[in-house]
């Protein structure tokens, strides 16, 4: 299992940074109901350099960064109206705020979190060519695993381990990462239906 530990704070399990995501289905406002048609609406131009993601996919946002290296910003204290007018690629399961944006989106009508990861593939991004920090969204720094090791207080049984630039947690490949690289499998196996991605 892929644990983390920050100075100060007792050593926990966490999700392997390389890894998913699940969304509840407040699809409010006028038009068409797509929940049963389609997985999920894009309009883009995609972009991936800047990603905010709304309230409600906490779970979305860290495997962004785990799966994709993708500095998406989560928090629940974002207000609407800076997410319908930034320029960043904004996430959301808010039908209304999808209808107001006219920059790139992302709209997820399924709650199936192996749908969401099929999503972005079909986007184009390719998982495990590089990792940001979970929690956080810093860079992960490859360090000698003596280092994790001291930081912890336990022995590590990983031959690669890392340490996030930003909050100073530690990061190391556990029994976690098989079922990441699953989920990831079964996402590429997955059909969806998503407009707006081809």
């Amino acid at each position: 299992m892929l644990h983390r530990r920050h100075h100060g704070s007792p050593p926990g399990p966490v999700k392997d940074f390389r890894g998913g995501t699940r969304l509840p289905n407040p699809l409010g406002g006028g038009g068409a109901d797509i929940r049963h048609v389609v997985d999920c609406e894009f309009k883009g131009p995609l972009r991936v350099d800047c990603v905010y993601v709304d309230a409600m996919l906490g779970w979305l946002a860290r495997m962004l960064r785990i799966l994709f290296g993708l500095s998406a910003v989560y928090k629940t204290e974002l207000e609407d109206s800076e997410l319908v007018t930034t320029e960043c690629l904004v996430i959301t399961r808010d039908r209304e705020l999808f209808r107001r944006r006219r920059g790139p989106t992302i709209l997820l009508a399924t709650e199936d979190h192996v749908k969401w990861i099929a999503a972005f593939l079909r986007l184009g991004l390719k998982p495990f060519e590089k990792s940001a920090c979970p929690l956080c969204g810093g860079q992960l720094l490859e360090v000698p695993c003596t280092e994790a090791e001291k930081a912890v207080g336990h022995r590590v049984l990983s031959h690669v381990c890392w340490r996030c630039s930003s909050c100073g947690r530690y990061y190391w490949v556990g029994s976690h990462w098989r079922r990441l690289l699953q989920l990831v499998q079964d996402a590429e196996k997955t059909v969806i239906q998503c407009r707006g991605i081809g």
